[in-house]
């Protein structure tokens, strides 16, 4: 008989294995996932894309360094700016003049920029903790991508440092499953 790790569980236990992966490890594997996500975007030759600005003190993939090439391709950038009170994403467009600040979670935000519409998005890039091998994700339990990934039609593309799980077990209804899954190893489509 399966047994199934809760989802609170297997967040700690990834956060803990980030914290643990050493800065030299940490920069190889995002390099090496940097350089397939450029080679995947030439590929799809999109047109606006949303990201995510990574959270420091959660290891997460660091896609920035990509900014500066994608703007030179005049293809448009997208972060969010959580609206606590709402409990949604609010989407602005982001050029190397946007002012960054950290919410009370130690995400950077937009400070200032123009709105973007989600319905004008190609593609976007899903922050996450872990996946499995059929696309479905566990992000950091707040919802807020979920909804993101249910409102729109933009490919669904997330990023990780590490390999899918071979199942996630305990999924919900809102649960949205990923188009691609490009880690340091390997893409996965799940198309």
């Amino acid at each position: 008989m399966e047994s199934a790790i809760s989802k609170s569980v297997l967040r700690k236990s990834v956060l803990q294995y980030r914290k643990l992966l050493g800065q030299e490890s940490y920069l190889q594997r995002n390099n090496r996932l940097l350089s397939s996500v450029k080679e995947f975007l030439e590929v799809k030759k999109v047109q606006s894309i949303h990201t995510f600005l990574s959270m420091d003190k959660s290891r997460e993939p660091d896609v920035s360094p990509l900014f500066k090439k994608l703007w030179s391709e005049d293809v448009r950038l997208v972060v969010s700016k959580i609206d606590f009170k709402l409990k949604q994403l609010c989407h602005y467009y982001v050029d190397d003049q946007t002012v960054l600040v950290e919410n009370k979670m130690g995400i950077p935000e937009p400070a200032n920029g123009e709105e973007a519409s989600i319905d004008d998005l190609d593609l976007i890039l899903v922050p996450l903790l872990v996946s499995d091998k059929e696309g479905y994700r566990i992000g950091y339990g707040g919802g807020y991508y979920d909804r993101l990934l249910k409102e729109t039609k933009a490919l669904k593309v997330g990023l990780s440092l590490s390999p899918p799980v071979d199942e996630i077990l305990q999924r919900e209804e809102w649960d949205i499953p990923l188009d691609y899954l490009i880690t340091p190893f390997k893409t996965y489509n799940y198309g």
